[in-house]
């Protein structure tokens, strides 16, 4: 075996060998992957040559593990722009929902502010009118309102 080797170290040269490791590295071991130690095995049982940390690396190869990597990065920022899109669509719907909460309480607020300022003016109506009263009273020497007759007069 080490003369066949050795042969074909000398055949192909240093810059051979060294081509043929890079190649080897880059590409991995053809089927290599696929090869599984016996499961009667006691300590490597059922485990191959990818699960062993170095020669994994190079019986699979650069190209293979660096694909794998893109795969697992595309799945990983798929999941991401999913949720973003989800988020996004959420966080939209409470924007408007906080937009028109926002208009109906603007417009409540008006409709309010319109009610009190009308029974304000009715109550400044009312006091001059009493007053107007208590003044035409008085100049007719009449009597004055009590401060019982002024609540029985505004409760109606």
């Amino acid at each position: 075996m080490m003369s066949v080797l050795y042969a074909i170290a000398r055949y192909l040269g240093v810059a051979g060998c060294f081509c043929l490791l890079l190649l080897w590295h880059y590409e991995g071991i053809p089927g290599a992957a696929k090869l599984k130690f016996p499961e009667t095995w006691p300590v490597v049982g059922g485990f191959g040559l990818v699960d062993v940390p170095v020669i994994g690396d190079l019986t699979v190869g650069r190209v293979e593990s660096y694909a794998a990597e893109q795969v697992r990065i595309t799945k990983a920022t798929m999941v991401s722009a999913f949720e973003y899109e989800a988020l996004s669509a959420q966080l939209d719907r409470e924007r408007d929902l906080r937009l028109k909460g926002s208009q109906a309480l603007e417009e409540y607020r008006k409709r309010a502010d319109a009610a009190l300022s009308a029974e304000q003016s009715d109550n400044d109506r009312m006091e001059q009118e009493i007053a107007d009263y208590e003044a035409k009273l008085a100049d007719a020497n009449r009597c004055r309102i009590t401060p019982d007759l002024r609540r029985w007069l505004q409760s109606k």
